[in-house]
């Protein structure tokens, strides 16, 4: 009797009501898998956009550091050049951004050239990029009369930008000689 009990009344009870609860576990274990799965993949990709974001950076930041040490290298050398012609002169040298700006312009012309350059540069201007001759009106570091820059390939940008200001000048030295200077240093 008890086992008639058991198979007819307990049983059914039982099975059906664990089937439910494995079946509703499933489900809510699959959606949040699902879910994890989902969230997982979208951290990764973040991650990885992330990583390539400062990668860029890193790289970026590693050129500007290579750009900016050779451009320090480069006045440096542009300095020790301009010191060597200074104490063959009877001038000072020029600060690094000046002299690098007069040995890039003129370092094509020679040797000479370039000691020419900054002696005339210490004439006119004492190296000084913001010079103006209130009588002529020549300005900028090689005292270009208004006249004069406007001849030159250079006369779009400022008489009072020293690298503009050394090109021009080379400009003149090379097509027409140093007589255009009066002052020689």
């Amino acid at each position: 009797m008890w086992v008639l009990i058991l198979v007819t009344v307990i049983l059914p009870r039982l099975t059906p009501h664990e089937q439910q609860t494995v079946s509703v576990a499933v489900t809510q274990l699959s959606a949040f898998d699902r879910n994890s799965v989902v969230q997982q993949s979208v951290n990764q990709r973040v991650q990885a956009a992330q990583m390539a974001q400062v990668q860029s950076w890193s790289q970026e930041l590693k050129q500007g550091l290579a750009s900016y040490e050779a451009q320090k290298e480069a006045e440096a050398a542009a300095q020790a050049q301009a010191a060597a012609i200074a104490a063959r002169s009877n001038h000072p040298a020029p600060p690094p951004d000046i002299a690098k700006d007069i040995t890039d312009a003129f370092s094509p012309l020679g040797p000479d050239a370039v000691q020419w350059a900054m002696n005339v540069a210490w004439c006119e201007s004492r190296y000084h990029p913001n010079s103006v001759n209130t009588d002529s009106g020549a300005s900028g570091l090689f005292q270009f009369l208004p006249s004069t820059w406007s001849g030159t390939p250079y006369a779009s940008q400022s008489p009072f930008d020293p690298r503009a200001n050394a090109f021009a000048a080379a400009w003149l030295y090379s097509h027409y000689g140093p007589g255009r200077w009066v002052c020689q240093g």
